[in-house]
């Protein structure tokens, strides 16, 4: 394949996916699907050569397009893959590809038996600082590991996330440090036990759970505790603690430290490093085209990932202890 064309579906963090798909080597957007009557307008005075649609079948049916960016809400998702995989098109999917298991399995099913590519937006894989932090652990012994997704933006919760049955913190914005955790450690956890409350949020429309502590036992008896903060007070930040035999790493709000025996050091290395987010997208454009580009994230993470994030929303509805099952 030598030409990419693209069609985006949702154009809030469809912007994102658009600026780095456009014009990286050969690839183009066709066609741009948006709900919102107001941005709607807007798009089509502000992109007069790309085609501006409130319907989704228009980049379905299109025989041009050959890559679908999904960026629309959550429960969405599912739909649009299988719409994608039925027209034969590859797929960059915005977290979570789907809302429960039984759609995960019939996902896998149908990619499995196509030669179509998936792609799930984890970003953080090619942050600058989180890039760094799994160099520098990389020959040492981890024995625990702390990562916390601090949302800081409560407001979001009371729009469309408030109308999803199925919305999930997890599946939301936790899944973006669960899928940090298990990149860093090159490793499945094989359980989980996951606690949620709503306490802040119980006298708002948003009935669901909006934090959630997740624990994670990995081979080698190393533990990860993981946190989906959608509602502190705080601004939107990744921290995250890694512990080894050999040093402490530790992402504040202060900045990011190594911890020796002897010694404290300032990491230099970028962070939120928002200029990089557009390498993931880059990397599968360029694996779509050759095929010989290795994948930031393959297929098989990606299911994983998504595995154990319902298995943490298993874990809390059954208030214990949970194998994971990978599909």
């Amino acid at each position: 394949m030598k030409k990419i064309s693209a069609g985006i579906i949702g154009f809030g963090i469809g912007q994102k996916h658009f600026e780095a798909i456009q014009n990286y080597k050969k690839a183009k957007v066709k066609t741009i699907c948006e709900k919102n009557i107001k941005k709607l307008k807007y798009l089509k005075k502000k992109f007069p050569k790309i085609k501006i649609t409130n319907r989704e079948n228009d980049i379905f049916f299109d025989k041009d397009i050959n890559l679908v960016s999904i960026a629309s809400y959550d429960n969405y998702h599912y739909s649009q893959i299988l719409k994608s995989i039925k027209s034969k098109k590859n797929i960059i999917i915005e977290k979570p590809m789907c809302l429960n298991l039984k759609q995960l399995k019939n996902i896998k099913k149908l990619i499995s038996n196509s030669n179509l590519k998936i792609m799930s937006n984890m970003v953080l894989r090619v942050n600058d600082l989180f890039s760094n932090i799994k160099k520098k652990i990389s020959k040492d012994d981890i024995f625990y590991i702390e990562a916390d997704y601090i949302w800081g933006r409560i407001k979001k919760l009371f729009g469309w996330r408030s109308n999803i049955n199925d919305y999930s913190i997890i599946l939301g914005a936790g899944i973006h440090v669960i899928d940090l955790v298990m990149w860093m450690l090159n490793k499945r956890p094989h359980s989980v036990l996951a606690l949620a409350n709503n306490i802040v949020t119980s006298k708002t429309i948003f009935k669901k759970n909006s934090m959630a502590l997740i624990i994670l036992e990995f081979p080698g008896n190393i533990i990860a505790k993981i946190t989906a903060n959608s509602v502190a007070v705080h601004e939107h930040f990744h921290e995250i603690k890694v512990f080894t035999n050999k040093k402490t790493i530790n992402n504040t709000l202060k900045g990011s430290f190594t911890y020796t025996k002897n010694n404290i050091t300032k990491n230099k290395f970028s962070y939120p490093d928002r200029t990089n987010r557009k390498k993931l997208i880059h990397n599968f454009i360029d694996h779509i085209i050759s095929n010989k580009k290795k994948l930031v994230m393959s297929k098989k993470e990606q299911f994983d990932l998504m595995s154990v994030c319902l298995a943490a929303e298993e874990s809390i509805k059954k208030n214990k202890k949970i194998k994971i099952k990978y599909i």
